[in-house]
């Protein structure tokens, strides 16, 4: 998304009118100067994801609305849009998942879940992804054992929205293949499996 510190700029002062400050009341409870509240509001300067994060608190406006993040209206009414969801995340270049299937018998439960590879070189936001996850999963943690509440859940989700507006998600572009190189590099992929296999006897 990427916005430019002009709009940000503009954002933070229209929310500070209608908030009720000044950019002097503003200053000190951030505890800056007068100069740099104007030069966040000219877009001078572009204040950091923290200060982002401060500002909003103290404007009673949503970080992500700061910074204009827009949410996609997103509607998940049936098990078709989340399968929709799914392929849509699939089709991206710089992220990816894979599958982990597990069912009766090699299994006692049946289970189906989508792994991210934080360090797969080829998609780089899987990091990204994987920390918010891990950080997702402790926040879920504390709201269902009654630590938070779902309005501090939302502000968490929030800010996370404001930090990841700025990395975008490339479309992934695949070139069609012939079925003579289809079938190649299925024949290759069986190979190695096949080599996998091999050593791994070896090494029993």
């Amino acid at each position: 998304m990427n916005s430019k510190p002009t709009e940000i700029g503009e954002r933070i002062k229209k929310a500070r009118k209608t908030a009720g400050l000044n950019q002097t009341e503003l200053a000190t409870r951030l505890n800056k100067t007068l100069r740099t509240v104007q030069k966040y509001e000219s877009g001078e300067i572009k204040p950091s994801i923290a200060m982002v994060n401060e500002i909003a608190k103290i404007l009673e406006i949503s970080p992500a609305d700061l910074i204009g993040y827009k949410k996609p209206e997103i509607c998940i009414e049936s098990m078709s849009d989340v399968i929709a969801v799914l392929h849509q995340l699939r089709m991206k270049a710089n992220l990816r998942f894979e599958i982990d299937v597990a069912k009766p018998p090699h299994h006692d439960g049946w289970s189906c879940a989508i792994r991210f590879d934080g360090q797969d070189q080829n998609a780089p936001v899987n990091a990204s992804l994987c920390l918010f996850l891990e950080e997702y999963a402790k926040e879920l943690e504390k709201l269902d054992t009654y630590w938070t509440d779902r309005e501090s859940l939302d502000l968490w989700v929030e800010k996370r929205l404001a930090y990841h507006a700025d990395t975008v998600l490339e479309d992934k572009k695949e070139t069609p293949l012939t079925l003579e190189e289809r079938i190649r590099r299925r024949n290759e992929l069986d190979r190695q499996m096949l080599e996998q296999l091999k050593k791994a006897g070896t090494e029993e």
